[in-house]
């Protein structure tokens, strides 16, 4: 897995500077840069694209669907809450009274009311929905493993298109961790291996001067010594070669080279580089994880990345609270949780649309699953997996339709029923990646890309 750090004196997994080259003259940053980029050029390539890029927002804890995008007014007290529908700029449409932006931009956006799995655990649940896949032991707790199947982020990074300069995919601004400090499943490349895991950000883009450090090569390491370390890589390589050694990587030409393009690349070192946006475009998403990381992920995404996903997912950092609302949820979702959401969210679509991106750039929002129709006794809401709702723009995605409906209390999907692997599916076809491609296991077995539909009734 490939992480890049805000600024500081070490890198991501704790090696010094000095100990940049390391034993046997193989390069830190060129082994973990080259096997993420390793057979970037070898990839399949799929049909002509619809959409040119994907954005996809994945809201940790699981956000409520009764009190977010499919509020039911008509219910008993204790399943419909204490909010209150708003009218929307669509006629007919309604969503939270707490997401006053969003009701002005509904014609933007289509509303997902019956997106359905039967999953209640965080972490597996999460894996279905980031992968399109099943987990193997669903319901249980679990973390990432080589037999994984690869997030939609990492499966496009090996069939989609393939940037020069820049990463197929970028996660930000932090990897998701479950109650136990343990990584959730589903964000990896799982059995495709780390060349295609996802290019992580780490830093604090709250911070007015952020930008990532580490996209430049350390102050003792020039460019000439970089390449000189990059050929001596490929003479050790050779050398274990005609001793029947089988090298540590193969084709390394490429990718080192590729590597040597990104660290030096003005692209990507100004795709990064939060700190170049307007103070008055900055203070538009809001100073928080969030809107940060959505103004990143459309520089990104300009700049040409096909796929970035943003996760909330920074509680310990600012005040943004992930969406688990067991309790006091009405406080925690008015005060901490629906303002930046909205905030970052509308100053997002405004911006794709007005810089003429929302075209080809699908966006999907979601959680790994909705919460209990039935209020529990902390006024919260528990796991639910049978019925959430899901965001999707842009692409061709018709804005301001609702698709599919719940029951009479947001409990089961009541109409036109979609699964994470269609979920996966409608990404993949929007993007023009054939679903009948397979991967392998680690046995060499054939696995399907994808088992679900795309719902075409979006476009």
């Amino acid at each position: 897995m490939l992480r890049l750090c805000g600024p500081g004196t070490r890198l991501c997994d704790g090696v010094a500077r000095r100990e940049f080259l390391r034993a046997g003259g193989l390069a830190l940053a060129g082994l973990t840069l080259p096997e993420f980029l390793h057979h970037r050029a070898g990839a399949a390539p799929a049909s002509a694209p619809r959409a040119q890029r994907c954005l996809q927002l994945f809201m940790w804890g699981g956000p409520s669907q009764l009190e977010t995008f499919d509020l039911k007014p008509q219910a008993p007290v204790g399943v419909r809450g204490v909010f209150r529908p708003a009218a929307t700029n669509v006629p007919g449409t309604q969503i939270c009274e707490h997401l006053p932006l969003l009701a002005q931009k509904a014609n933007r956006y289509a509303i997902l009311r019956s997106v359905t799995h039967t999953g209640v655990n965080h972490g597996t649940s999460a894996y279905h929905m980031l992968t399109g896949h099943l987990h193997a032991t669903p319901g249980t707790l679990r973390h990432p493993t080589p037999n994984d199947l690869p997030s939609l982020g990492c499966a496009v990074s090996r069939f989609g298109r393939q940037p020069q300069d820049l990463p197929a995919y970028v996660a930000l601004p932090s990897v998701l961790h479950d109650g136990d400090g343990g990584e959730v499943p589903g964000q990896g490349p799982g059995l495709l291996g780390q060349r295609y895991a996802p290019f992580y950000v780490h830093g604090d883009p709250t911070r007015p001067d952020f930008s990532i450090g580490s996209l430049t090569l350390p102050a003792d390491v020039n460019g000439r010594r970089f390449r000189g370390r990059m050929d001596l890589q490929t003479t050790l390589e050779q050398a274990g070669e005609h001793l029947g050694r089988r090298p540590v990587a193969s084709s390394l030409d490429a990718p080192y080279e590729q590597a040597f393009r990104l660290l030096q690349s003005p692209a990507a070192r100004q795709a990064f580089h939060l700190a170049a946006e307007p103070a008055a475009v900055r203070e538009r998403y809001g100073w928080h994880h969030f809107g940060q990381s959505c103004l990143l992920a459309r520089r990104l995404l300009e700049a040409g990345v096909p796929l970035v996903t943003v996760y909330w997912n920074a509680p310990h950092i600012d005040d943004l609270q992930h969406w688990d609302t067991h309790k006091d949820s009405f406080n925690r979702l008015k005060n901490h949780l629906l303002p930046p959401f909205d905030r970052g969210m509308t100053a997002l679509l405004d911006d794709l649309h007005t810089r003429g991106l929302l075209d080809d750039t699908l966006v999907v929002w979601m959680g790994e699953f909705g919460r209990t129709p039935k209020l529990n006794k902390a006024a919260g809401r528990d796991h639910w997996g049978f019925c959430q709702s899901v965001l999707m723009a842009g692409a061709g995605v018709r804005g301001g339709q609702v698709y599919g409906s719940s029951d009479a209390s947001a409990a089961y999907a009541a109409e036109s029923p979609v699964g994470p692997e269609d979920l996966a599916a409608t990404v993949f076809h929007g993007l023009g990646i054939r679903l009948d491609q397979e991967m392998r296991d680690m046995q060499g077995r054939p696995l399907p890309l994808c088992t679900g539909k795309p719902v075409l009734g979006l476009f």
